[in-house]
């Protein structure tokens, strides 16, 4: 039986209902300031689980490359960025000492990361503007060829959005140092997103990222993240990210 997601940490409580207190200001306020403020909020919640490195910009940045190759309608994107930058805000509710830890997790461990997914779908669902955003936040680790979490969802059973940040998703953690192992190479992560597409990931939102112009430049520039880290990051890493 799948373990449902618990509380958050009593020491995160606070810090939780104030983003909330946020959220609500943001969603209250004008369509207009919504992404900026929005964009503005990520980086708070950035700042207060492990890595501290602008993991939700660049992740957002990277699906918006996807959309706009794809040639999304602007509803979509909208939509697409708003869960982009909203993705993990499920983390905030995971000890840091869990998402830092050098070493292999334990189950506990593990399945704690994975239920960062569930919670904030659990978190952002709250928000009836973001109904749609917090299903795709819920999916976003779903694999193309059902091996995903949290409900093994297969194909285009995925939605489209959850498929795209998926893609970037990986992308960033792949190209950006952790303590528990060494980041990638541009040439090297895309070669991991070929490779797994299809099992992973969407095939057709692998050909669209690698395409897309904004990524194509990327390769030219050294990878974000802090230097060092362990063995070489992979797409299909046990770890969630």
């Amino acid at each position: 039986m799948t373990k449902k997601p618990g509380p958050p940490r009593r020491a995160d409580v606070g810090a939780i209902a104030s983003l909330l207190k946020r959220l609500d200001s943001i969603l209250a306020g004008s369509r207009q300031e919504m992404v900026p403020r929005l964009r503005a909020l990520a980086s708070e919640v950035d700042q207060m689980v492990p890595y501290y490195d602008g993991h939700m910009i660049r992740v957002t940045f990277y699906a918006m490359a996807i959309g706009l190759r794809m040639k999304l309608p602007q509803e979509d994107l909208l939509t697409l960025e708003i869960a982009a930058l909203l993705h993990d805000f499920g983390k905030v509710g995971v000890e840091a000492v869990t998402l830092d830890k050098e070493e292999s997790l334990s189950d506990d461990e593990s399945a704690e990361v994975r239920h960062h997914a569930e919670r904030g779908y659990h978190i952002v669902s709250g928000f009836p503007k973001l109904e749609r955003v917090a299903h795709i936040i819920r999916d976003h680790h779903e694999r193309y060829d059902g091996s995903g979490y949290p409900g093994r969802k297969q194909g285009h059973d995925i939605s489209l959005l959850s498929r795209i940040i998926a893609v970037a998703d990986a992308y960033d953690a792949m190209t950006t140092s952790r303590p528990y192992r060494r980041r990638m190479t541009h040439l090297q992560a895309v070669a991991e997103l070929v490779r797994h597409a299809g099992r992973q990931f969407d095939p057709g939102v692998v050909e669209h990222f690698i395409n897309s112009e904004d990524v194509a430049g990327m390769a030219a520039k050294p990878p974000a993240g802090r230097p060092g880290g362990r063995r070489p990051a992979a797409a299909g890493h046990r770890r969630a990210v």
